[in-house]
């Protein structure tokens, strides 16, 4: 049985559609493998759609403001142009509400592939202690500078890792630039995970293990 952890980028990714292959495999998961995902990516995967929703809003205001600018243009010379330029932001507006449709649509369904084929990492009283004290006394400490949540994310992982040393663990994150650096990568491999930054890199080398 292998272990493959995910984080929240892995449902915003899915939510956003760019990661197909992490969508095909919530669709088909193989069952020697096990997702285990730290519960607090679920609230954080939802902070993060509101955030991106609340931009895609300004966005569109801003293209409603632009389309009554220009349709107060009558008579000038540019009026005709102005016209055509109306009805490419009209029709930007309309894809823009469908993508936001879109992407709550993929990430509840997400949240609820997971609820129900995925492993929960709980925050338990000595994780919260240790990010507590690291937070208040020691943040020069923290593996990744200036992100809690990441750090949370992180130590519920090599927390769940060290109970389950004889298992073949995994991690998929595009967030290379934080589980990217060389020294998580270390930390996650003297924990015993290989790191990924794509799903479809992560089935190359499932794939390969299956074959030997």
């Amino acid at each position: 049985m292998l272990i493959l952890y995910i984080e929240t980028n892995f449902l915003m990714a899915v939510a956003k559609g760019q990661d197909l292959k992490a969508a095909d495999l919530l669709q088909d998961i193989p069952s020697s493998i096990r997702i285990v995902i730290p519960d607090v990516c679920y609230i954080e995967s939802l902070t993060t759609y509101r955030i991106d929703k609340r931009k895609r809003l300004e966005f569109q205001e801003e293209m409603d403001k632009q389309i009554k600018e220009l349709n107060r243009d009558k008579t000038s010379d540019y009026a005709r142009f102005a016209k055509l330029f109306m009805g490419n932001l009209g029709e930007a507006r309309i894809n823009n509400e469908l993508l936001i449709n879109a992407i709550q649509d993929r990430l509840f369904t997400t949240i609820d592939q997971l609820l129900n084929n995925a492993e929960l990492i709980n925050l338990n009283k000595n994780l919260i202690q240790n990010i507590a004290q690291t937070t208040i006394s020691q943040p020069e400490a923290w593996l990744i500078k200036n992100d809690i949540m990441d750090n949370l994310i992180l130590e519920c992982i090599l927390d769940h890792a060290q109970l389950h040393p004889q298992e073949d663990k995994a991690f998929i994150s595009n967030n290379s630039k934080d589980f990217g650096k060389p020294e998580i990568k270390a930390v996650l491999s003297n924990a015993g995970i290989k790191y990924f930054t794509t799903t479809q890199d992560f089935l190359n080398w499932f794939n390969s293990l299956s074959s030997i």
